[in-house]
């Protein structure tokens, strides 16, 4: 029986989310008006005055160290309390941010190592420090945190040495494939997601929704067995579509469009999901949350998350929650509290927060997806490729137009059989070896490997498989495109 499902907003140390970027293959009519008159009630309060932000404690950052082993290099930075961070990277430098952190002393140290050029620190707000390690050249990274004493340790390393042994719940096969315009490269990985040494997840690069890194360099951060690029993405790595992370709705699905989605129970799901958002006033007006993590709608409000980042974008009229509880008013930016969230309107629409809210009143945010899958991570892309396992790719349905289905591309897959194996592709392509695939062809070929569901994601220059910490496909660029999201096969929990 399917019932809507409620996204308990939880909050984490790291981040997401941001943009309004909606994808150009979806028409604008999919908004809908804003507030419901849930009970009667009292007339709105007048606007409340704004105020300034309740802010938890400030660590100081004490010092920022370049520690040299070798061919891994090593950043270490000391704090004398806890703070919040994120590191994400370029070809071009690692960046860490730091936040509820001050005092950082302005300086810049040139660094000799083979891959570091030298270290940038800067304190960007009062309260949000900011490490650069610029590369000679491109490089991958991980961090480490200790709690006594607070430090924060990120290692450098050579894209040669973050190889990683494969448990016998994972298999990589390569073969050539025959199109309809010659040959191409087909890279496949089978996962056994019922296996306790591995589990499958969504990551964000950098873990927060602005930042586009390269799937290596993100399977390098998290140590992952393998992985493959995930769902689409707009300016700045930000994701479209539907992104759910250890049970946090970090980004809404996209209407119509097909989603992977992995069970609490490790069931894996391919299907559409609908989102449904609303905030409830103390005056029992149901406030429509038209977006998470992105700008809002008109007539509704948007909520920012943790997940979104250490801070919000330029707001016009904000209202900071901590604890469901309005602590404050504020326009422009600031920090997002990881016990809370923030809530914004157009400038517009206002009246929607001063004119229902006051300072010190508790509300109730519900965030919903249906079905109810009882999900715990879930990736958002499409089309569908096949269903019950005959190839089916309703590309018009979800948006996509003729000329994405009808090129040949390099792709990339997801799908699963009927014992619940999972199954990962990539296709080279946009090569005189590699023709790509045509979506129908893609289709054609999961179906061939065993999949009784299986749906595309983002492709072209972004397609790319890691197995083992090496890429194993050819990416049509020359070298790797940052993207916005990879799916991951990492280690299982001890």
């Amino acid at each position: 029986m399917w019932r809507g499902v409620v996204v308990v907003i939880l909050v984490g140390v790291l981040a997401a989310g941001a943009g309004a970027q909606v994808s150009p293959h979806l028409p604008a009519g999919f908004l809908t008006p804003a507030p419901v008159r849930v009970a009667q009630s009292s007339p709105p309060p007048p606007p409340p005055a704004a105020s300034t932000p309740v802010t938890a404690k400030v660590a100081v950052v004490q010092d920022v160290r370049w520690i040299d082993e070798g061919k891994i290099g090593k950043v270490v930075i000391s704090l004398d309390g806890p703070a919040n961070f994120r590191a994400v990277s370029t070809s071009e430098y690692v960046l860490i941010d730091i936040w509820r952190a001050g005092e950082a002393r302005w300086r810049t140290t040139a660094v000799q190592h083979p891959y570091v050029r030298r270290l940038r620190v800067r304190q960007y707000t009062p309260q949000l420090a900011r490490v650069y390690i610029d590369l000679k050249q491109p490089a991958r990274y991980k961090t480490f945190v200790r709690t006594d004493p607070h430090q924060i340790t990120v290692l450098v390393i050579p894209p040669w040495m973050a190889t990683v042994k494969l448990p016998l719940s994972l298999a990589y096969e390569k073969f050539r494939a025959d199109t309809g315009r010659g040959t191409t490269a087909v890279h496949v990985l089978r996962v056994d997601p019922s296996s306790p040494a591995i589990q499958i997840r969504p990551v964000l690069a950098g873990d927060v929704d602005l930042g586009a890194e390269t799937t290596s360099v993100i399977a390098t951060r998290y140590d992952a067995l393998a992985g493959i690029n995930g769902g689409y993405f707009g300016g700045s790595g930000r994701p479209l579509g539907m992104i759910v992370i250890d049970g946090k709705l970090i980004s809404a699905p996209l209407p119509k469009r097909t989603v992977f989605a992995i069970s609490r129970t490790g069931q894996p799901v391919i299907g559409a999901f609908e989102f449904n958002g609303h905030v409830v006033t103390p005056d029992q007006t149901a406030l429509w949350v038209s977006a998470v993590n992105r700008p809002p709608h008109a007539q509704g409000v948007a909520v920012y998350t943790p997940e979104y980042g250490p801070l919000t974008p330029d707001l016009g009229v904000a209202v900071l929650v901590r604890h469901d509880v309005v602590e404050a008013f504020f326009n422009g930016r600031t920090l997002i509290p990881e016990d809370g969230y923030v809530l914004t309107a157009n400038r517009a629409d206002a009246a929607l927060l001063t004119g229902h809210l006051g300072l010190g009143q508790r509300i109730t945010l519900r965030l919903q997806i249906h079905p109810n899958v009882d999900v715990l991570n879930a990736l958002g892309g499409g089309p569908r490729l096949v269903k019950n396992g005959q190839a089916q790719v309703p590309f018009a349905w979800e948006w996509f137009t003729l000329r994405f289905h009808d090129t040949r591309a390099p792709r990339t897959a997801v799908g699963f059989t009927s014992a619940g194996k999972l199954i990962f592709v990539t296709v080279d392509g946009r090569s005189a070896r590699n023709t790509g695939m045509t979506l129908r062809e893609l289709a054609d070929l999961m179906v061939r490997l065993g999949a009784v569901e299986a749906m595309n994601l983002d492709g072209g220059g972004s397609a790319t498989m890691v197995v083992g910490g090496r890429i194993v496909n050819e990416p049509s660029d020359g070298r790797e495109r940052p993207i916005g999201s990879a799916l991951l096969v990492l280690r299982g929990a001890p």
